[in-house]
């Protein structure tokens, strides 16, 4: 037991550093938007290139996982990752950065299928949930980030300097996690056995129309990450443009937005016991498209710190509790499921950002924050009409 206990605590730093090392990198976006004299178009089209390497590694980080083991993609896909984020702030015109992002998307895609893939093991092994709290340590790991670079522009060190200092301990410290994550063979060899043979014989039986049966699940993850990508990669530039806040105010502003994320995230296991999954869900889509109005008809700061922390707690348990959901559901885990979800829900933290930038660009960043408030209701009328048999499937429902 001593052995899951360490794998699962190992998992948590490997969320917690994914997580630290992405938000690190978001407060330098307006910086580079600055730098480069990048338009709201171009900006978006930047993004876009690591949109298009998160799609790139789709098709094959679940099955790569699953071959030949989450924590063998946790270990290598995490050297490739801590290295491209800290690329794109230094790439010196818009080609070069954009297959900087382009690298950002693809490594941080397998290391995110990869410990998600590992999360679920570690979750199936215990026998309890797990994954709302794992993306709490994510988020919580976007905290410290926002909160170390918030901490660095105030002060009269050169902003360059950042990202090379706190990636390189970040790496380190991933290098020291991944020792101790739990294996997929392992795992596999904890549950066989005659109390899960007839699981895993309708977990076979379903694989034909698994697709099928986890598209409503990826819709709605779609949704959510679409906001999610919206706020992590605009929210400051919206600040700085639309507020003048500064760049200092508006990381202030991603870090109680993390910090929402981190505190709802780590309850969130709770939350789905205590009142089960589709009330969670639901009440996270108001909150998030609620928040995001907030954020959008700010007139001060201050109030749109209070919209950051509310989309933040809508936006934090929609992912893990539909994975979580998802892997119950079909009886699988690893990254037969995260794959299949990412393919229609992690791709959009990713392409949303894009979107708004053109919209952005074209109707201004007001009109695209409102239109994501209004796309992050979406959830609900999604669950009603195609969701409500299947969720009654998993355990919570």
């Amino acid at each position: 037991m001593q052995t899951h206990a360490t794998a699962h605590n190992r998992v948590r730093a490997i969320f917690f550093l994914h997580g630290a090392a992405f938000s690190s990198w978001v407060p330098h976006i307006p910086l580079v938007q600055e730098r480069l004299g990048l338009g709201h178009d171009e900006l978006g089209g930047i993004l876009l290139a690591a949109a298009i390497g998160v799609l790139a590694v789709m098709p094959i980080a679940g099955r790569l996982a699953d071959r030949f083991g989450s924590e063998r993609v946790v270990r290598y896909s995490g050297l490739f990752y801590f290295i491209a984020v800290g690329l794109p702030a230094f790439m010196p015109d818009y080609l070069s950065i954009s297959i900087a992002m382009f690298a950002l998307g693809f490594s941080g895609a397998f290391l995110d299928v990869a410990m998600n893939a590992n999360g679920l093991q570690v979750e199936r092994v215990k026998g309890r949930s797990i994954m709302s709290g794992l993306h709490g340590f994510w988020s919580l790991g976007g905290f410290v980030g926002a909160g170390i670079a918030a901490a660095w522009f105030a002060l009269p060190i050169g902003n360059e300097f950042h990202l090379p200092i706190v990636l390189s301990l970040f790496l380190i410290a991933h290098i020291i996690a991944q020792a101790g994550l739990l294996s997929d063979q392992a795992a596999t060899e904890h549950l066989s056995g005659p109390k899960d043979a007839s699981q895993t014989a309708a977990a076979k039986t379903k694989d034909r129309n698994l697709f099928l049966m986890l598209l409503p699940f990826g819709v709605c993850a779609f949704i959510g990450q679409f906001g999610e990508g919206v706020l992590t990669d605009w929210a400051t530039v919206f600040m700085n443009s639309e507020l003048s806040s500064g760049p200092t105010l508006a990381a202030v502003g991603f870090a109680i937005y993390s910090f929402a994320m981190a505190a709802t995230r780590l309850s969130g296991d709770a939350l789905v016991t205590r009142y089960g999954r589709v009330p969670v869900l639901l009440t996270s889509s108001v909150l998030a498209s609620l928040g995001t109005l907030i954020l959008t008809l700010s007139p001060n700061i201050v109030v749109a710190w209070i919209g950051c922390g509310i989309a933040g707690m809508g936006l934090a348990v929609i992912l893990p509790l539909l994975l979580s959901a998802a892997s119950q559901t079909t009886g699988k885990g690893g990254g037969a499921v995260v794959s299949i979800i990412a393919a229609t829900g992690y791709s959009a933290i990713m392409a949303g950002p894009p979107v708004i930038g053109a919209i952005g660009e074209a109707l201004g960043l007001v009109t695209a924050f409102a239109l994501t408030s209004a796309f992050l209701a979406m959830i609900i009328p999604v669950y009603l009409l195609t969701m409500r048999r299947r969720w009654q499937i998993a355990a919570n429902g």
